[in-house]
């Protein structure tokens, strides 16, 4: 196998480690910086545990490997194109790509993706989605002179043979455990959703749900499948969907999700969303608290120069990461900020005001209104001083009327006073408001 004329060149690390400027604490909260060490799309993203992850990469075609949580990463792949990961256990990972001959690119490593071996699928020109409910046995999305295939392999891809030809033009979702002695799956075909309870021998067709960049079920009813600016849901496995939109407003220029990451039935991240800070975009993490229903984000800094953040994965309810960035405390407060409808008339001063309410527990609300075009940034101290939350980092806004909901109860923070201070910079005088309040949170 090695000796396949498509066996992809494997790169010793040795030669071309690239090392980044490691984090001195693990101790930072949110989203931080975690660069990379070349730019490029970032296609997928999964880890194995805290530790040891992999990035596929477009735009150079690469896939990197960390074994330290991210905060160093190098080079162990050159490929055609590297789609999707499916980790199957401790050790083995599949990966679905694009080949430059007539095959559709399967690799598989065996030890953390460290060292890949090519697994091709013969006369397959496009390979989309991939699924294996063990290290033996799988199923890949594709097509083959425009017709849609399926093809199933029970030996860990050494051999392929054709599972459907009704379906396979996308996403294939599996369930990695039996349900009455069979499979059960979930296939795209364009726009198209199909679902096979016998382990893919016959194929249903459910409905058109749009085009699908992700289907994910964590039994054989309930599941979710991001379509553009909504991820859908259905909980009679696949039959009727609800679509639950991304939140409107808070200047978010782009409500758009590709990947999500499924923590528990209530727990979902996102990745792909971006806000406008006065022309300056910068990307945000969508999560959702109630099983996909209602969509919120969180901010990581806007110092972080990142359009949007590609790839979300999670390897604990503290322990994510997306592109360049990372957190130890699943990201850290949970922020929705928009404009204050409450109040229509434009504000002739700058204020801030008492949060409400107060004391809280969790999360609470502040108001404040901005009559000029202004730079504001807006934090909160512990009692002695020490900064605990950015919720703003020197962010433009218009003059208006404005909120911002902090939701702290992720952050460890123990009960007491603490005290939340506005500075806004007006851009035509060039004066510095700055007003300071306290808060009390209980737990």
């Amino acid at each position: 196998m090695k000796n396949n004329k498509y066996m992809l060149k494997i790169i010793t690390a040795t030669a071309i480690i690239v090392l980044l400027s490691v984090a001195t604490s693990y101790s930072q909260t949110g989203w931080f910086s975690q660069p990379l060490p070349v730019t490029g799309q970032v296609q997928d993203l999964k880890f194995f545990d805290a530790n040891t992850g992999l990035i596929a990469l477009f735009n150079p075609n690469n896939i990197l490997r960390t074994t330290n949580g991210g905060y160093n990463w190098y080079f162990v792949l050159i490929t055609p194109v590297a789609w999707e990961f499916d980790i199957i256990d401790n050790n083995i990972v599949y990966a679905v790509g694009e080949s430059y001959s007539n095959d559709g690119a399967i690799i598989r490593s065996s030890n953390r993706g460290l060292t890949w071996d090519s697994l091709p699928v013969s006369n397959a020109l496009t390979a989309n989605g991939i699924s294996f409910v063990n290290k033996d046995t799988g199923w890949v999305g594709g097509s083959a002179d425009g017709v849609p295939f399926l093809w199933k392999t029970t030996n860990a891809g050494l051999n392929w043979t054709i599972n459907s030809s009704v379906t396979g033009r996308g996403k294939v979702f599996f369930l990695k455990y039996k349900v009455n002695g069979e499979y059960i799956g979930w296939s795209m075909d364009n726009d198209v959703m199909y679902k096979t309870t016998n382990s893919g021998l016959t194929w249903v067709q459910l409905g058109t749900l749009g085009y699908i960049t992700q289907i994910y079920f964590i039994d054989a009813n309930t599941g979710w499948a991001a379509n553009g600016d909504n991820v859908r849901k259905t909980t009679n496995g696949g039959v009727d969907w609800v679509q639950n939109f991304l939140p409107t407003g808070f200047n978010l220029s782009g409500r758009e999700i590709t990947n999500f990451n499924v923590l528990n039935k209530d727990t979902i991240y996102g990745d792909k969303g971006y806000r406008n800070f006065g022309g300056v975009f910068r990307g945000v993490i969508w999560e959702s608290t109630n099983g996909g229903v209602n969509w919120n984000f969180q901010q990581p800094d806007t110092s972080i120069r990142r359009f949007r953040f590609y790839g979300i994965n999670f390897s604990n309810k503290d322990t994510g990461w997306s592109d360049w960035i990372r957190t130890n405390d699943g990201g850290g407060p949970l922020i929705i900020t928009g404009i204050n409808n409450q109040i229509t008339t434009k504000p002739e001063l700058f204020i801030l005001e008492q949060n409400y309410p107060n004391p809280f527990n969790s999360s609470t609300r502040i108001n404040f209104s901005i009559s000029k075009p202004s730079y504001i940034t807006l934090t909160v101290f512990d009692i002695t001083g020490k900064e605990v939350l950015k919720v703003y980092n020197n962010e433009f806004f218009t003059a208006g009327n404005y909120f911002a909901g902090i939701d702290i109860g992720k952050m460890g923070l123990s009960s007491g006073v603490y005290v939340y201070r506005m500075t806004a910079l007006d851009l035509q005088s060039k004066n510095m408001f700055t007003e300071s309040k306290k808060l009390v949170y209980l737990k």
